[in-house]
């Protein structure tokens, strides 16, 4: 029983320290995980996305004008829904950015941070061994701006 716990403690101590944080500029990622790959699935049209690998866990950082704004969570070694403890670490890490979340009643497995600018997180739908964390209005921006170009 002891080892079990010992072993659960750890996992959870090392998801934690695996950690990116939206806002963090490239360097600061590269501190947090090491040097990641260019990934072969780009997730935001004009922004980057690199591949990191932390333990067990997979973390795909979208980065645009310097800065994470997308996150991407996957366990590698475990199928189903995306961990519960593991979601609440991912969000209790962004108290020193001293915001708080909510969980959004309108929208299951979706939630809100306080703050500025505007971040949700939530388990990819359709795809729930995936867990998200976005910042909303720098998503949207290049969307918009994808948008319009294709529009000429």
């Amino acid at each position: 029983m002891k080892s079990v716990l010992l072993t659960l403690v750890l996992t959870l101590f090392a998801f934690s320290a695996a950690q990116a944080r939206l806002g963090e500029t490239l360097q600061e990622i590269i501190q947090r995980y090491g040097t990641g790959e260019l990934s072969d699935m780009q997730r935001q049209p004009g922004a980057k996305t690199y591949k990191y690998r932390k333990d067990d866990i997979q973390i795909e950082v979208v980065i645009d004008q310097g800065k994470s704004i997308w996150e991407i969570y996957q366990r590698k070694n475990t199928s189903g829904q995306f961990p519960e403890a593991d979601i609440k670490n991912i969000l209790a890490g962004y108290k020193e950015q001293k915001r708080n979340w909510r969980m959004d009643r309108d929208v299951q497995n979706r939630w809100e941070a306080t703050g500025k600018p505007k971040f949700e997180a939530y388990l990819w739908p359709g795809h729930e061994d995936f867990f998200c964390v976005k910042d909303i209005a720098a998503c949207a921006a290049l969307d918009k701006a994808v948008g319009s170009s294709k529009a000429f």
